[in-house]
């Protein structure tokens, strides 16, 4: 089993669901072993990603699942992290501090700087709703190719459903205009048999 499918697996899908899509992201260059799930398919989008504390100790997991249809624009970028940055510049000049006095701690800090610096830039992909609104996802800077696949794909999945609406809101008007015809030609021709007729009565 691929990875797409295994991502495919942790989602559950409706009766109509189509063109179900998704792949699989390290969410940082350190916790590799943790996963980010996204999916989508012709309905919605979805995505699981880990929580964590200090940028390192795992706390449970957040999903979110995003109406195909209100999404406008699928996009990536690469992220610059300040919190990371921070976090990481602090837990440095504690560990080198504190190596002098308690080596244990003092590596203890410098690990945690490391992995908060090795986090400071990442990858991001953002779902733009109409008004302007963004859920993104970050994942490890390394896997930005691979995010920018999955992001084509789901763009193209966002077209397909705007073209959709766009095609039955044309058959819908062609409907509309097409009785509004039929009603304007009845009604002339009563008016011409009452026309001809002017003592039978009109409605």
């Amino acid at each position: 089993m691929t990875e797409t499918q295994q991502t495919m697996t942790e989602f559950t899908y409706a009766t109509g669901e189509t063109d179900v899509i998704g792949d699989r992201f390290s969410p940082s260059v350190v916790l590799f072993w943790l996963k980010t799930s996204v999916a989508a398919s012709n309905m919605r989008v979805m995505y699981k990603s880990p929580n964590t504390l200090l940028g390192v100790i795992p706390l449970g997991s957040s999903t979110q699942t995003i109406p195909l249809r209100s999404i406008a624009s699928v996009d990536t970028n690469t992220k610059f992290n300040l919190g990371s940055f921070v976090w990481g510049a602090v837990f440095l000049v504690a560990g080198l501090s504190f190596l002098s006095s308690s080596a244990l701690v003092g590596i203890l800090f410098l690990l945690l700087a490391a992995a908060n610096l090795a986090n400071t830039m990442s990858a991001q992909l953002d779902f733009v709703n109409q008004a302007g609104g963004r859920n993104s996802v970050k994942v490890s800077i390394l896997e930005k190719d691979k995010l920018m696949q999955l992001a084509q794909n789901i763009q193209r999945l966002v077209f397909a459903d705007v073209e959709g609406q766009r095609h039955q809101e044309s058959m819908d008007m062609a409907q509309t205009n097409s009785v509004l015809i039929q009603q304007q030609m009845l009604d002339r021709q009563r008016k011409a048999t009452a026309d001809d007729n002017p003592s039978m009565p009109t409605e």
